[in-house]
């Protein structure tokens, strides 16, 4: 049962330690080799605990029943695991590519883990924390939303307007993943799961919040968040409107004042 005494108490000393945790490495951690080794540990360790149910089924009962999200990336954070962990042992930092995956699991990582976490189905199915299911299920949304949150503690990203592409990217790839998954699933005659809530809404008692509702919504989100921040935090010209103003194309280059 979801919102029950224990969840609540995980989620508020979940909090509670990232946030110390975040403030401790910000404030000891200043090499940036350090801080890669910080990212990389959040990363395996969310990864490694994602699959870790395999093995302790395997160990206790002799067998182990292998599901879908292991096998196939059925939920938005099924691929922000992965990205954290590529982003977090990439060598060639400089690339656009990069800059993308950094922006998008940044804002993504966070928004689909605090989701993982507060409406986590396996939670509402069995609400016992002596389950290892149930609580590394918990525990890889806490170390993957700690992961996210260096990106920026680390300062591996700037918050900014433009940042809204990478992330309308990422949505963009959650979808096209989606559809790929369905049409695998139906090419083998099999039901497919309800993957990216292409499907079914995650919420059946609201069928307008849809995955593309949640898309749009989350899009504008951090358009006027980053705006905001933009208009308290950085001097007129470096704000994204006047940056767009002053954009020319390379052959638009000027010389003296007159276009080329």
């Amino acid at each position: 049962m979801l919102f029950d005494l224990a969840h609540w108490l995980y989620m508020i000393s979940a909090t509670v330690i990232t946030a110390g945790l975040l403030v401790i490495c910000g404030l000891t951690i200043k090499q940036q080799n350090r801080k890669n080794l910080i990212l990389q540990i959040a990363a395996v360790v969310t990864v490694a605990l994602h699959f870790s149910s395999l093995y302790v089924d395997y160990f206790t009962t002799g067998s182990a029943e292998v599901a879908s999200p292991m096998l196939l990336p059925i939920f938005p954070c099924n691929i922000i695991m992965w990205t954290l962990l590529i982003v977090a042992f990439a060598r060639k930092r400089e690339s656009v590519v990069y800059r993308i995956l950094v922006e998008a699991t940044f804002y993504l990582g966070i928004v689909g883990g605090a989701i993982g976490i507060i409406l986590n189905e396996r939670y509402g199915r069995v609400p016992d924390l002596a389950d290892w299911e149930t609580l590394k299920g918990l525990l890889s949304h806490s170390t993957m939303i700690f992961g996210c949150l260096y990106l920026l503690v680390g300062g591996y990203l700037k918050i900014r307007v433009f940042n809204t592409l990478s992330v309308f990217t990422g949505l963009c790839f959650f979808l096209i993943d989606g559809g790929l998954i369905i049409g695998l699933y139906r090419l083998c005659r099999m039901d497919p799961p309800n993957t990216m809530f292409l499907l079914e809404p995650p919420l059946p008692a609201c069928p307008w919040f849809n995955t593309l509702f949640m898309g749009l919504l989350g899009t504008l989100l951090v358009f006027a968040l980053t705006a905001l921040y933009e208009r308290c935090a950085l001097p007129r010209e470096d704000r994204w409107y006047v940056q767009v103003k002053n954009w020319r194309w390379p052959w638009q280059k000027t010389n003296k004042g007159v276009e080329q």
